[in-house]
């Protein structure tokens, strides 16, 4: 049996999915249709930044994974660290960014082969809200969304690892846009998100995949 673990944030989470699966609910569902002997934990903590999320990630997915053989991890860094605070500052700045996701990639790369997830689109809205987690106004903006996807599709091609590139597979047509529009921060899809984001997974982890029942005959 496979073993999926999947560590993240809000999207990862899938709180606004009606149908309570989250899109590594509904990749797994896939998988085992297929035939796949598959099962997934879903580590997802909604509005966590990579500093706090990789303080977590040993003590979490350690047990969890170990002593599994045929296991992968996904990660997913999310929005947080992305939102721009009132002087357009990033909340979390680019070197302590990647040094939080470089040490995490190590330690979960320690135990299982790692997918890298990156931050999808968002909505822009004008207008700061208060973060739920700290309090602090923020605002999104694709611009340096856009800008942290390119980076890690780099540092999972330096890896060798397969990247999962939300940004620019969900910007094609209109149907994310819509799925996170009624979300006051412009990031947390719906249901129909959530589809589209397993269905992209499902289709770029096939590179990747093991049939278990043709693997033992």
């Amino acid at each position: 049996m496979k073993t999926l673990c999947f560590i993240g944030t809000t999207i990862t989470c899938g709180a606004r999915d009606r149908d309570a699966l989250g899109w590594s609910g509904r990749l797994t569902r896939q998988l085992l249709r297929e035939g796949h002997d598959v099962h997934h934990y879903n580590l997802g903590i909604p509005g966590e930044t990579l500093p706090v999320l990789a303080k977590r990630a040993e003590r979490e997915a350690k047990p969890r994974l170990e002593g599994v053989e045929d296991a992968l991890v996904f990660l997913e860094p999310g929005h947080a660290d992305l939102a721009l605070l009132k002087d357009s500052r990033r909340r979390t700045d680019a070197t302590t960014y990647e040094a939080h996701l470089t040490v995490t990639m190590d330690l979960l790369d320690s135990m299982a082969p790692v997918v890298l997830v990156g931050p999808a689109p968002v909505v822009e809205r004008e207008q700061m809200l208060p973060c739920p987690v700290t309090g602090e106004m923020i605002r999104y903006s694709n611009t340096p969304i856009a800008a942290v996807s390119r980076r890690l599709a780099t540092l999972a091609g330096e890896r060798g690892i397969l990247y999962i590139d939300l940004f620019e597979e969900m910007q094609k047509g209109t149907a994310y846009t819509a799925a996170i529009e009624e979300d006051p921060y412009g990031i947390d899809p719906g249901s129909g998100g959530h589809k589209l984001i397993a269905d992209y997974a499902h289709s770029k982890l096939q590179s990747v995949m093991i049939d278990e029942d043709a693997a033992h005959g």
